[in-house]
């Protein structure tokens, strides 16, 4: 039985083998592509649960792939680059990939990033099957002019609804259940992406994501501030009390 579908989307041949032969062997259904837009074409037919996205494609730069998936679907990308700069993974986190893998890396560790994207994924599945159920816990979060629709996996912005992927909308969640509360960014790792001790720059690429999406302005954000040195408070009602709260 399936794990999930990933789409591969990999020029080299090498590579390209080895990574779907392994995840393969462990359960998953892989679509292997060696171009972009024929990868967007899959992405529209086919039901994907995570696209693996190597940046050096020949037909057109993994950045714009990633800019052109985003504009109609939210499926989680982990890209794969053996280009390392910090401000390319930030860049490319910030524009809507969910994680970033620099080349060379263990197959193993792909896996372990799959299987977190995936867990994240399909969390809106088990909330919508514990609100079926009729359970309290799981229903609608307010705050002013944004509402968290937990059973239907929903963001309304001053009325509007708001596309938000998989991790924004966890991410969103976490912080509005604890209004006022400075949240490590170590602790949102932990409970919001499942890894331990991992890079906090895609904390800070996702919060930029969500604050364009929920903010008025988002440059001098009201809902999600930053607790600097920290983490991240939602709700509060300035940056000193946010400071505050930390210390």
């Amino acid at each position: 039985m399936s794990v999930g579908t990933i789409l591969h989307v990999e020029d080299d041949p090498n590579i390209a083998f080895a990574i779907e032969r392994r995840l393969s062997k462990v359960g998953y259904d892989v679509v292997g592509v060696d171009r972009g837009r024929p990868a967007l074409d899959c992405a529209d037919r086919r039901a994907i649960d995570v696209v693996v996205l190597d940046l050096m494609l020949p037909d057109i730069p993994g950045e714009r792939f990633l800019t052109l998936l985003r504009e109609k679907s939210n499926m989680p990308v982990i890209v794969t680059s053996a280009r390392s700069e910090l401000e390319t993974r930030v860049d490319l986190l910030r524009e809507g990939a969910d994680d970033f893998l620099v080349k060379p890396f263990d197959l193993k560790e792909l896996e372990c990033r799959i299987e977190a994207v995936l867990r994240r994924s399909r969390s809106a599945g088990v909330m919508t099957a514990a609100a079926e159920r009729g359970d309290p816990s799981y229903s609608t979060l307010k705050y002013e002019d944004i509402e968290l629709c937990i059973d239907s996996r929903e963001v309304y912005v001053r009325g509007d609804s708001v596309d938000v992927s998989p991790t924004e909308f966890k991410l969103l969640r976490y912080l509005m259940e604890r209004p006022g509360t400075a949240v490590g960014a170590e602790q949102l790792i932990e409970c919001v992406w499942g890894y331990d001790g991992y890079d906090r720059h895609i904390v800070e690429a996702n919060i930029h994501r969500l604050r364009r999406k929920v903010e008025v302005d988002p440059t001098n954000p009201e809902r999600i501030l930053t607790v600097r040195g920290y983490g991240y408070m939602f709700g509060a009602s300035s940056p000193a009390t946010a400071m505050a709260a930390a210390g």
